[in-house]
């Protein structure tokens, strides 16, 4: 299963009566955490990256971190998601680089 949609974790948990943990991740040592815990309960889990992750760690670091994380874990339904993505050009960057989903906040406008 491992890299699914937004869209597939959220009704699947919507018709299951659970939630789902989000976590911003900036480096390979919250990845291995996130995983190894999800790995160990079972659970789905949303790795998220902010702007400001995606600039600290680098947009391809992130990108692969996320990546071995599926490949060590093809087991855990995982969500590549950009959080607060506050303007179209880092929301579409995101999705470039392969994130499945993406939130645009306009809060700051």
């Amino acid at each position: 299963m491992a890299l699914v949609s937004m869209r597939q974790l959220l009704d699947h948990a919507a018709e299951n009566n659970y939630g789902i943990p989000a976590f911003n991740v900036n480096n390979l040592e919250q990845v291995q955490a996130v995983m190894a815990a999800a790995d160990e309960i079972g659970a789905p889990v949303i790795l998220q990256a902010s702007a400001g992750a995606r600039k600290y760690a680098g947009e391809s670091f992130i990108k692969h971190l996320i990546q071995a994380a599926v490949e060590m874990y093809p087991h855990i339904p995982l969500v590549m998601h950009q959080d607060h993505g506050q303007s179209p050009a880092i929301c579409q960057g995101a999705i470039d680089l392969g994130f499945g989903s993406v939130m645009m906040d306009g809060s700051l406008k």
